[in-house]
């Protein structure tokens, strides 16, 4: 029953932050990441499911601006091709490093 409670408030919690990213332009990991953590994941674990999940949310928006003819194809598959293998890099690298050091560098950058 806990399982089907965390994935239900996961859920709730995502759709909500989402949505005001959505609206605002960005954000949704205010409310996203802390509930990964949150819900008894590790930081660097949370972390990188959080910023695997964020290059899902991109590939949404680029289908929508697709289908509304507003984007630049060339431009956004250079985009891709630039982020996605930071992306995978990041997320493979996260998890190899001390919690402490990870906690630390967030901070700092934050």
């Amino acid at each position: 029953m806990d399982f089907l409670f965390d994935q239900l408030y996961l859920f709730v919690i995502s759709f909500i932050a989402n949505t005001l990213s959505a609206m605002a332009g960005g954000g949704a990991g205010l409310l996203q990441f802390p509930a990964l953590i949150f819900l008894g994941l590790p930081f660097t674990y949370a972390l990188a499911t959080h910023k695997i999940a964020t290059v899902a949310l991109g590939l949404g928006a680029t289908l929508k601006h697709s289908k509304e003819n507003h984007l630049n194809l060339k431009f956004s598959c250079f985009i891709l091709a630039c982020g996605l293998p930071g992306v995978i890099l990041g997320a493979h690298t996260i998890v190899h490093i001390p919690e402490y050091i990870a906690k630390l560098s967030l901070g700092v950058l934050t």
